[in-house]
């Protein structure tokens, strides 16, 4: 039984099934998406038209449409793991799936029971990471990777005066695309100074290409005369049932404002974005090892140079095993597939698949790039100035920010205590926002590493499902 399952239909797992399908594997593909391409490839629902170049490519590429049409591929869109297990001795895994809505899943007619197959490969991306504020739970505020999903698959935008704000590459192509769309967009605001910004990209000088795509951006950003502002970040915003200003202010280095250079600004959409955190819920339930980052509250899974991880017949590859981009993932999931059809068998037969030599050095390439653009934009601790005890933390169980001062106080020394003690991280998004904020914001109070103060990703129940899909599974 030559059987792989891959979760995600981004980049890397399009890439991962068509390598596995192609060296003849039979492949599950599943996502949670109603239409493949991950957030980077998002298309429209409403019409099929290719998006300008301003906002970037919202199509799928011919090179990864084939994977949902190849013959060896079963496609399941609109399903959602929520567990996963080794079986012991059997050489197999078992995957259960539910529908978007928790409920059953679109294939339960021809797919009655579980997803069983002989390897898996994780391709589940990654959440945004986003610092609080005060007034960030208004309507109107959202992270910056929601508004270009808005924008790319319904042609919706969430004002008509917009910030763009918080740290990272993301921000100048949705800053781009908004602006291209029509929206106002009032500035690009960016918390990492231009010198530590410049410091960090100095190595990025060697990637032609990249730079580029970035000056593409910044020129669409120039005729829609949107300033791009380094040093700079949202730290509240105010509004009568929705957001209508946004304090803006000047930061030092190490993110606190700096004194009387607030000033208010009107708008009616906030967007704001501090990088990503990798979705590790499915790798650490089939009990995958992962490596945490040192300066960042987010952990990435470890694998080897053929993308496989501490479990044997467990391959990852795009974002999960560090934020890198859509190049990288496609690389890593042509790797992944690749091993895990040798994993079952099967030999990599010349012309199926592209040379694995030359992937794995256009790979390791990416990663360098990927390394060096991250080091370009550290995250400082200065954030928590930013907070009043009133800022809402934990939105889903709306725990505010003098309840987890209180905790630590109390002697919490790590973020499952400061779960316990106030139910930051037990709400409906089981910490996905809340939890990566906290981890960062203990280890600054505590003044203990980021690895020593724990995490809240880990969780036997992988998204929220009914009783009945629970009951009914077999």
């Amino acid at each position: 039984m030559n059987t792989v399952t891959v979760v995600g239909a981004g980049p890397a797992g399009l890439a991962a099934a068509l390598a596995a399908a192609d060296l003849g594997c039979d492949v599950t593909l599943i996502d949670s998406a109603p239409a493949p391409g991950g957030q980077i490839y998002r298309q429209s629902l409403l019409h099929e038209q290719e998006s300008s170049k301003d906002s970037g490519p919202a199509r799928l590429p011919p090179r990864l449409h084939r994977a949902v049409s190849h013959p060896r591929v079963r496609y399941l869109p609109a399903a959602s793991v929520w567990h996963a297990e080794r079986i012991a001795g059997a050489d197999e895994f078992v995957l259960r799936l539910a529908g978007p809505d928790g409920g059953p899943c679109a294939c339960a007619e021809a797919l009655p029971g579980p997803v069983r197959s002989r390897a898996v490969i994780v391709a589940a991306g990654s959440g945004e990471l986003v610092l609080p504020f005060p007034g960030w739970d208004l309507p109107g505020v959202t992270t910056v990777g929601a508004a270009q999903a808005l924008l790319k698959s319904q042609d919706v935008t969430i004002g008509r005066r917009a910030i763009v704000a918080g740290s990272g590459p993301l921000l100048l192509p949705a800053a781009a695309g908004l602006a291209a769309a029509g929206v106002r967009v009032l500035a690009v605001l960016e918390a990492t100074r231009a010198t530590a910004g410049l410091r960090g990209g100095a190595g990025l000088a060697g990637y032609p290409g990249k730079l580029a795509e970035a000056a593409g951006y910044a020129a669409t950003l120039a005729r829609h005369r949107v300033p791009v502002r380094p040093g700079h970040a949202v730290v509240g915003c105010r509004g009568e049932g929705r957001v209508q200003r946004a304090t803006v202010a000047r930061l030092d280095r190490d993110w606190r404002p700096v004194p009387g250079s607030q000033r208010d600004v009107e708008v009616d959409a906030l967007h704001v974005s501090f990088g990503f955190s990798p979705a590790l819920e499915l790798t650490r339930l089939l009990g995958c090892a992962d490596e945490p980052h040192p300066d960042r509250p987010v952990a990435a899974v470890r694998v080897d140079g053929d993308q496989a991880t501490s479990v044997a017949g467990v391959f990852a590859a795009g974002e999960v095993t560090g934020v890198g981009g859509a190049d990288l993932a496609e690389l890593e999931g042509y790797l992944a597939g690749a091993a895990a059809a040798a994993h079952l068998g099967l030999p990599a037969a010349a012309g199926r698949v592209p040379r694995l030599g030359a992937i794995r050095a256009s790979r390791d390439r990416a990663r360098r790039f990927a390394a060096r653009l991250e080091a370009a934009y550290p995250l400082r601790p200065g954030w928590l100035s930013w907070l009043s005890p009133h800022t809402v933390v934990c939105r889903c169980e709306e725990v505010r920010w003098s309840e987890i001062t209180r905790a630590v106080a109390a002697g919490a020394r790590d973020v499952r205590a400061v779960k316990g003690l106030t139910r930051c991280g037990m709400g409906y998004c089981q910490a996905r926002i809340c939890g990566a904020t906290v981890q960062h914001a203990l280890s600054n109070l505590s003044g203990r590493p980021l690895n020593e103060v724990g995490d809240l990703h880990s969780r036997s129940i992988l998204t929220p499902v009914s009783l009945n899909v629970i009951t009914n599974t077999p």
